[in-house]
């Protein structure tokens, strides 16, 4: 009996052995997954989307802005038509709803305009956009409603250039309220020198008088791959998000974080998501969030769901 305990013993103790050298051989394994990898199998993404859908259909769809109206209790959207030379005007009494009501175009002297973008403030809604020309400029119009507008000078608000270019190519206008140093910002596209792209932005206390230019996104790229700049708060973060990255038109959505609303770099990214074109960040009635695309020639306006991962409600 001495006999058996005694060999069972020793086969246990030779199992555990085993065990413990297989144990050793994946940890010595594991030590070639980086710190990095490992760490990215436990963060989740900080931003995640669901699956797209189509809210309104026509010949062709690009930059776009989506507003609600305390005015009428609806969702407004404005965005370039076909001819570069009016933007739509939809309807809709639920933002993702499918076939909104179209109305009159919002027009300026049959000239080309693009990319409007939408605020409100005070009882106004304040649309901005840009005048194609030499050099392009970014114009106001101003709406008590979201139908009639007003154009508010025959002046643009800014035409910028410098001595390398009398065209700095201002294009796709965004306004973001910084409650934090009481001012406005507006993020604009523009080519920094006579080859170089990136997002220069401009602060206001009125949103009619705007400072000199300065750069917050500059990868010193030929290419113009920051398209339609798009600012959201969250905590203690500021997300810019951009277009037509790295394939121009079309190609990659990118948001990237920065504890600063006027600086962001390329190690800031968060995020890509391919392909996707002109998005906007909006938050509906109920709190959810959406991202918009304008699909350029796939000829439609979608939203897909958006969600913050950041553990902020």
């Amino acid at each position: 009996m001495k006999a058996y305990i005694i060999k069972l013993s020793f086969v246990v103790s030779l199992i555990m052995m085993l065990i413990q050298c297989k144990t050793k051989g994946e940890e010595k394994t594991n030590e070639n997954i980086s710190v990095e990898d490992n760490a990215r199998s436990k963060i989740p993404d900080s931003i995640s989307i669901g699956e797209m859908f189509t809210i309104y259909k026509l010949p062709y769809a690009y930059d776009h802005t989506i507003i609600y109206s305390s005015v009428d209790k609806k969702w407004h959207l404005y965005g370039i038509e076909a001819g570069n030379k009016s933007f739509i005007h939809l309807t809709a009494d639920s933002l993702t709803q499918e076939g909104w009501e179209k109305h009159k175009p919002f027009t300026y002297q049959d000239e080309e305009i693009w990319a409007p973008h939408i605020l409100e403030h005070e009882g106004l809604y304040y649309m901005f956009y840009t005048n194609i020309g030499v050099p392009r400029e970014i114009r106001l119009s101003i709406s008590k409603d979201l139908f009639e507008w007003e154009h508010f000078s025959k002046e643009p608000l800014f035409a910028w250039s410098n001595a390398a270019n009398h065209n700095l190519k201002n294009k796709d206008p965004m306004v973001f309220r910084d409650n934090v140093n009481n001012q406005w910002i507006m993020y604009v596209t523009m080519m920094k020198d006579d080859k170089h792209w990136a997002v220069g932005y401009t602060v206001s206390k009125d949103l009619k008088n705007w400072s000199e230019y300065k750069i917050c996104f500059d990868e010193n790229t030929e290419s113009p791959g920051v398209e339609s700049p798009f600012v959201v708060k969250r905590g203690e973060y500021y997300y810019l998000t951009l277009s037509a990255r790295n394939t121009w038109p079309h190609g990659a959505q990118e948001f990237f974080k920065s504890k600063s609303p006027l600086k962001w770099e390329v190690k800031d990214l968060v995020k890509s998501i391919y392909p996707w074109h002109a998005a906007e960040i909006i938050q509906d009635l109920d709190g959810k969030w959406y991202l918009s695309r304008s699909s350029g020639n796939e000829s439609d306006f979608r939203l897909a769901p958006f969600y913050w991962n950041d553990g902020i409600k």
